[in-house]
């Protein structure tokens, strides 16, 4: 089938079946339809670079970087922010390659591109209002799938970051702050199984943790754990927690960088950042 491979393979190795939904949860946004929730990005995040270090803390290995970009770019004729992200292994190979373009000043999402430089996958993910259009493209195969989101907020994963950087106090004050997950890729390979559409879309639970002080050559910065996790208890019982709670440190000063994150045994940490105009 056309998205088996996207769908159990991470970044660095192939995982197990019963594993699958993992990849989403740590691989893959938030669609508010309420008006305050559509400017995601301010104009002062475009020039910021930041680099994040990949470490498998079970394995003690260095596996490699993630680099991201924020500009200015005209997309088919609209002025944008852009979002670029670079994958590379450690010995220097690039395995993936991600862009999201967002209207500018309103910051809405205009559209997500992602491609598997190993598989020959590509991902596109075009927003219409509360629609989502996803195609995929992989060898000379192509798949095509549209949801429309109902729930408030609910989720295509890539922009999951901006959503918590802009919800951060509600998130704080809140005791259960739940969103829904929506996974494009895992509703198309629903599709193709006669499984309802509706599984594609997972409720996840946000729970603030401590406040921190994050001590590093970037310099010392205030900062807040968000542990992520679903809110079904069938799902938290089928796959162990490793695989299916993650992590997030995000920094409490604007623009709230992601300082570091965990799923599993792998840790992703913020190495260098080079602010904006």
């Amino acid at each position: 089938m056309l998205l088996n491979k996207y769908i159990i393979k991470t970044s660095d190795d192939s995982l197990p079946a019963p594993q699958a939904l993992l990849f989403f949860f740590t691989a893959l946004g938030i669609h508010d339809h309420s008006p305050e929730g559509r400017n995601l990005f301010e104009p002062a995040t475009r020039g910021l670079k930041l680099s994040y270090r990949h470490w498998n803390s079970e394995r003690e290995e260095f596996t490699g970087y993630t680099h991201q970009e924020f500009l200015r770019a005209v997309h088919k004729g609209r002025q944008t922010t852009l979002e670029t992200q670079i994958n590379i292994k450690s010995d220097g190979e690039e395995t993936r390659r991600k862009s999201l373009w967002y209207e500018y000043p309103s910051g809405k999402p205009i559209e997500y591109l992602e491609e598997d430089l190993r598989e020959d996958l590509h991902i596109v993910n075009l927003y219409e209002g509360n629609k989502i259009l996803t195609t995929l493209r992989q060898d000379e195969k192509t798949v095509e799938f549209e949801m429309e989101l109902k729930e408030e907020p609910a989720v295509s994963f890539e922009l999951l970051l901006p959503f918590l950087r802009k919800n951060l106090e509600q998130i704080r004050t809140s005791e259960n702050y739940l969103f829904t997950l929506y996974l494009p890729a895992l509703a198309i390979e629903l599709e193709n199984s006669a499984l309802p559409r509706s599984m594609s879309l997972i409720q996840m639970r946000i729970r603030s943790l401590d406040t921190v002080t994050w001590e590093s050559e970037l310099g010392d910065r205030k900062a807040v754990w968000l542990e992520i996790f679903p809110e079904s208890m069938m799902l938290r019982a089928l796959l162990p927690k490793k695989k299916s709670h993650f992590r997030f440190l995000l920094e409490l000063e604007s623009p709230r960088h992601i300082l570091q994150f965990e799923e599993g045994g792998n840790v992703y940490t913020l190495t260098a950042l080079e602010s904006g105009s």
